[in-house]
């Protein structure tokens, strides 16, 4: 229990970093990208404004600006760091000539290979995209369309290097907030650890304390039925320190398996475990006229703390037994499939809210106090169903099927 709360304090810890650091890189990655096309949809504007040219000047009162704050920057050395080049199309898309002055890496016939890829997209005045590495602008002129296409190759690798480095800061910064959380959680869990102890301690200590004065009153009713005869006081003082020592057994199994108990695992027939627990509490059904019908798989074998097990049968079993509705019905299934052990248990009942289900297997949980002042339950039944299952690395959950509710198991075998 205390290691589950402190892996899931971990846990929260490394989604909200995960979480942050996505949205980080993300922004990085949009931004860069935004920065990108915008630097390159200028350098291609300022291209088609001087003649196909990139001035060997500065650029006075150059304003145009991105959605972040970037401008372009024209130097002298502007028209040398910068690789482009231009095709001239006539109306009909067909290629006519190139400007290759300012890229080495693409030849005439290149050149031409990408007009013919041209002609099947529809050109329009300030048309814009991408051409592999290269940022293109369409021009429509009197003659034809002008397209110019500058090199982005040195910015998409710096790109993708700042967003390597990120990544790699990232990561590290996750292993070692992994390691700093495994630490802290000791010590941030540790109230809460404390106050869990201290309830594992009291319900231990209270349980044993209790025995003797409850082994005591049925001593003291034993002597008085035998020296007044039975009578109907004695018979409910009896009703009540079974009803306690029952309570005290259960407190004192539970707060044991959630000590991490050594259970003593073995192989064994949980076939002819259930079996034989089923048909005892069957008979307290019938006897109240509620149909009881059981299927259980022959020859199913686990490996398993049987007594605990038989615990986990008894108690669901006995859970719907005492919530069935009057002349309602029973059901119970242990079956094998794969390598999963499947125990269900269903009973008619009036149905149980959806946002109080995950809530049964607390414990003194009792979703209705007037049903169970009836029943004489404890709310305690379920949280040792759980208590089990889970020390035997299995799952338990409850739903609502129609007019029944059903509690499924699954078991490792």
């Amino acid at each position: 229990m205390i290691r589950k709360m402190q892996r899931k304090f971990v846990a929260i810890v490394m989604i909200a970093y995960f979480i942050l650091a996505f949205i980080i890189y993300s922004g990085i990655h949009i931004i860069g990208e935004l920065q990108v096309v915008r630097q390159y949809d200028q350098l291609l504007d300022l291209i088609m404004e001087n003649d196909g040219e990139i001035p060997n000047a500065p650029v006075k009162n150059q304003e145009t600006t991105s959605a972040f704050g970037y401008r372009i920057q024209i130097t002298q050395e502007s028209q040398f760091e910068n690789r482009y080049f231009l095709i001239y199309l006539d109306k009909n898309k067909e290629y006519v000539d190139s400007n290759l002055d300012h890229v080495a890496a693409v030849s005439d016939e290149e050149a031409q290979k990408c007009a013919a890829e041209l002609e099947k997209l529809e050109l329009s005045n300030n048309r814009r995209g991408n051409w592999g590495e290269y940022r293109y602008l369409v021009k429509k002129t009197d003659s034809g369309y002008t397209v110019a296409f500058a090199d982005a190759t040195q910015a998409l690798l710096r790109l993708s290097s700042t967003r390597l480095i990120v990544l790699s800061i990232t990561t590290i910064l996750m292993i070692l907030l992994f390691f700093i959380a495994s630490f802290l959680s000791g010590k941030v869990m540790r109230p809460v650890i404390e106050n869990m102890e201290k309830q594992k301690r009291f319900i231990t200590d209270a349980g044993h304390e209790l025995k003797t004065p409850l082994a005591v009153i049925s001593a003291n009713a034993d002597v008085l039925e035998l020296m007044n005869g039975k009578n109907e006081w004695i018979d409910s003082i009896r009703n009540q320190v079974c009803q306690l020592n029952d309570l005290v057994k259960r407190l004192l199994f539970l707060s044991k398996m959630e000590e991490g108990q050594q259970l003593v695992m073995a192989e064994f027939d949980f076939s002819e475990t259930a079996l034989n627990k089923v048909k005892e509490l069957s008979t307290i059904a019938l006897s109240t006229g509620k149909e009881f019908d059981y299927r259980i798989d022959e020859g199913i074998i686990i490996k398993g703390d049987q007594s605990s097990l038989e615990q986990l049968v008894s108690v669901l079993t006995e859970n719907a037994v005492k919530y069935c509705k009057e002349g309602g019905k029973i059901g119970i299934r242990l079956f094998k499939a794969g390598k999963t052990v499947h125990f269900e248990v269903r009973n008619t009942s009036e149905g149980i809210d959806e946002g109080e289900l995950n809530h049964l297997f607390e414990r003194f949980y009792r979703p209705d106090t007037s049903r169970n002042r009836t029943t004489g339950g404890h709310g305690i039944g379920l949280s040792i169903a759980k208590a089990v299952t889970e020390a035997h690395r299995g799952k338990i959950h409850a739903r609502n099927e129609g007019e029944q509710v059903a509690f499924c198991v699954d078991l490792p075998c």
